[in-house]
């Protein structure tokens, strides 16, 4: 009776109907429930008192029996040999109450820690029922009214009524009824390869082209100044080839190394292709039709020309989608197991676009006859040319050089930036920090840490060596003993990855009796607010608190923008934090926890 044991048992019934609700500034965060375990009291002390009470009298008689001097008669004993037992009578021995009893009693008990509601590891459990701002729920994106009809939609008879439409036609006025990223990824999902400026077009006029920016990111990569769709929207783990079966992760990355060839070159072979992504002839040909079309007697060419009007208007984010595919390049080449052979061939050679460095002779052929049809090894003439190697020379010598159209060069950005795809920061600095620890192979160890920091700036904005160090071994306790930054990590280490990250040192001021330390912000993103953005942050030079009324007062003296409450109040909760239910906000960091 000196302890008390608690049991589960999994509760039945339909947990599917159930979740989790966190408040967290004003907005409530859902998580749904899988299984729901109770824990209750034991009584099994119980039971053995019951059984040691019955022991004890059954051994007093026992001791009865033997005081007596008469000798029990001599009995015969009977043998008895168990039968072997089926599977079937197995299987219900094992399924029975007493067998799982059994088992269940056998089992060993586990020594667990226990951690306080407000421990780190507790405050990173809750964390994650705090959907990120990338994880937005439509159904809340429209107004109230349109969310009751979505709860209550129209009788099915007039949708009845509506002519069915081909499985291949998207409808405008089903579209403009979606939210802004459900319109962006359907648009990309069937037009596969679109310019920004069509993209503005098909969507409802009034558009904010940053909001349709921000949604591009999140479903579609840049090829040659235009948006292609992401393989792993096409082509899921769990989807496969129609054709061949190929699952869909090999596909996926077939289609990756085709997109990445066309950012080096406009005209691409289906030979060149296959040799690389071992993929079959026919899903070859079906990625290389989503973005291409078949040039006589070249090969594949990119469906569109390079978009130059969205390039110089977008640097910052031509030089993101650069350092984006370096980085996917690496990966597709231990994956796909590409030698270093290929590499210089294509990147070398196929700097860009043909013709950036060296523009090509255009000189007529003398002899009027047409030329001769190549021909492949089976005899077959060049009607399937996406069979047949690229004759660049052909094309200047023949006669009909002229009636083919010349290709702009596409302008290569000239920025080093090699990090993993889903964490990179805009900045020219942390740009060539990271590339040239790539292409050098400088220390690895180095390349992580700054790949984590990116990675922790853009999900927190704002961050302190005590909480990086924080975050960092949270993840340290996350993986494997052979992780890369499993090893003594120095402060000095963690400011120059910060420093190397793009990120500002701030020179804030602190509420009195804050222990201070130098704090790090990310100040650009590539959106309409970064210059509102550097306005929060310098606003705590003088002040270690504001409002939301001060701070639009003060985007409106020094940039002239028009700031909406809403965009304020995002702003703020990025990189601030709001004590109490006040008006008074004060930056990231600054603050003792539960003060």
């Amino acid at each position: 009776m000196d302890k008390q044991i608690l049991t589960s048992a999994p509760c039945s019934g339909d947990i599917g109907r159930y979740g989790v609700g966190v408040f967290k500034d004003g907005e409530l965060h859902l998580s749904p429930l899988h299984a729901v375990v109770q824990m209750r009291p034991s009584f099994n002390y119980l039971d053995k008192a019951d059984d040691k009470i019955k022991t004890e009298a059954a051994a007093r008689e026992a001791e009865g029996d033997m005081s007596q001097d008469e000798e029990d008669e001599a009995k015969p004993v009977t043998m008895k040999f168990a039968r072997q037992e089926t599977e079937e009578a197995k299987a219900r021995r094992m399924r029975s109450y007493g067998y799982l009893q059994k088992k269940r009693n056998e089992e060993s008990w586990i020594h667990v820690e226990y951690h306080g509601v407000n421990s780190d590891l507790a405050e990173t459990e809750r964390s994650q029922l705090h959907a990120s701002k990338e994880e937005e729920v439509s159904e809340f994106c429209v107004k109230p009214d349109e969310y009751l009809k979505m709860l209550m939609p129209p009788s099915s008879e007039t949708e009845s009524e509506k002519p069915a439409m081909p499985s291949n036609v998207l409808s405008l006025i089903q579209l403009r009824t979606m939210p802004l990223a459900d319109q962006v990824k359907t648009l990309l999902t069937n037009a596969k390869v679109i310019t920004f400026s069509q993209l503005i077009t098909l969507l409802p006029q009034g558009t904010d082209p940053g909001a349709a920016l921000r949604s591009l990111h999140q479903v579609a990569v840049l090829v040659q100044g235009c948006w292609v769709v992401k393989s792993e929207i096409l082509y899921p783990k769990e989807a496969c080839s129609p054709h061949s079966g190929v699952s869909g992760e090999h596909l996926s990355k077939g289609r990756d190394y085709v997109m990445w060839r066309f950012t080096q070159s406009r005209v691409v072979t289906r030979k060149d292709i296959a040799s690389v992504v071992k993929l079959p002839a026919e899903d070859v040909k079906d990625i290389l039709e989503q973005m291409s079309r078949i040039r006589a007697n070249c090969g594949w060419e990119f469906l569109f020309q390079y978009d130059h009007d969205f390039v110089s208007r977008n640097p910052e984010i031509v030089h993101r989608q650069k350092a984006f595919w370096d980085s996917k390049y690496q990966i597709l080449c231990k994956q796909l197991k590409i030698p270093k052979e290929h590499e210089k061939k294509f990147k070398d050679k196929d700097l860009g676009i043909p013709g950036l460095d060296k523009p090509t002779r255009r000189r007529r052929n003398s002899s009027k006859g047409s030329p001769r049809r190549k021909r492949t090894l089976s005899g077959r003439s060049v009607s399937d040319h996406s069979d047949i190697e690229p004759d660049i020379k052909m094309d200047s010598e023949t006669s009909a050089d002229d009636d083919i159209p010349h290709h702009e060069p596409m302008e290569v950005a000239e920025v080093n930036h090699v990090t993993n795809g889903s964490n990179i920061l805009s900045s020219t600095n942390c740009d060539k920090t990271i590339s040239k620890t790539v292409s050098n192979k400088f220390d690895e160890k180095r390349t992580e840490l700054l790949n984590f920091v990116c990675e922790k700036l853009q999900s927190r904005f704002i961050l302190g060596i005590n909480e990086l160090r924080r975050l960092l071994n949270i993840r340290l306790t996350q993986c494997s003993s052979g992780y890369i930054l499993n090893c003594e990590i120095s402060d000095q280490m963690l400011e120059e990855a910060l420093d190397e990250s793009g990120s500002l040192k701030l020179e804030n001021m602190w509420p009195p009796g804050t222990p201070e330390e130098s704090l790090y912000a990310l100040t650009f993103t590539g959106d309409k607010l970064d210059p509102v953005r550097k306005v929060l942050l310098s606003m705590f030079t003088t002040s270690y608190k504001t409002t939301r009324k001060n701070f639009i007062k003060k985007v409106k003296e020094e940039t002239d923008i028009d700031l909406s409450e809403n965009d304020a109040k995002l702003l703020l909760s990025d990189y601030c934090v709001n004590k109490g239910k006040g008006v008074t906000w004060y930056l990231k960091g600054t603050l003792i926890p539960d003060s």
